[in-house]
């Protein structure tokens, strides 16, 4: 008898909390991923009385070479609309020598951000050509040299019989 799978409910995964990545793709180049979290969706729908989807979705860089960053004191910073659905976004034309660090939120209006989600720091190479710029590289790379695990290993193994195996050294 086969059986039938109708009007199965989809499950849609959503992260409780979310999380924001930086990484260095080239030395002028990031990519932004996320994971989406319906927190925010939540608070923007229970504590202003809107939409999550119709605001606007901000994908903001700071530049914090060599500062503590609070929030607030970048030495300066641009914004990128981003569908916040997708997950990620790629950033070119960085800076060489500098520090850069990520906020995804919404804007209300012009001069009003409220950030959801904060990321690390990720420095760009020096100049091209000098050591500091190949090991920095190296280093903010080294996630494309690293093995790729596999998730599920059967622990099941196979043992040939020796002839030697049950005989005692004598």
């Amino acid at each position: 008898m086969k059986e039938e799978f109708v009007n199965q409910p989809t499950i849609d995964y959503s992260p409780l909390k979310g999380e924001l990545q930086v990484k260095l793709v080239n030395p002028n180049k990031l990519i932004v991923y996320w994971e989406a979290s319906k927190i925010p969706v939540n608070i923007f729908h229970l504590f202003y009385n809107r939409k999550f989807e119709d605001l606007v979705h901000i994908v903001r860089i700071y530049d914090v070479t060599n500062i503590h960053f609070t929030g607030k004191n970048a030495h300066h910073y641009f914004d990128i609309t981003v569908p916040y659905k997708k997950g990620y976004w790629f950033i070119k034309g960085l800076t060489a020598n500098r520090s850069f660090m990520a906020e995804l939120g919404v804007r209300f209006n012009e001069k009003d951000f409220f950030p959801v989600l904060r990321s690390n720091s990720v420095q760009t190479p020096a100049m091209e050509g000098s050591d500091i710029y190949n090991n920095l590289v190296l280093i903010q790379q080294i996630d494309h040299s690293s093995p790729k695990w596999i998730d599920h290993v059967s622990t099941y193994s196979y043992y040939e019989e020796s002839e030697n195996m049950g005989q005692k050294n004598e």
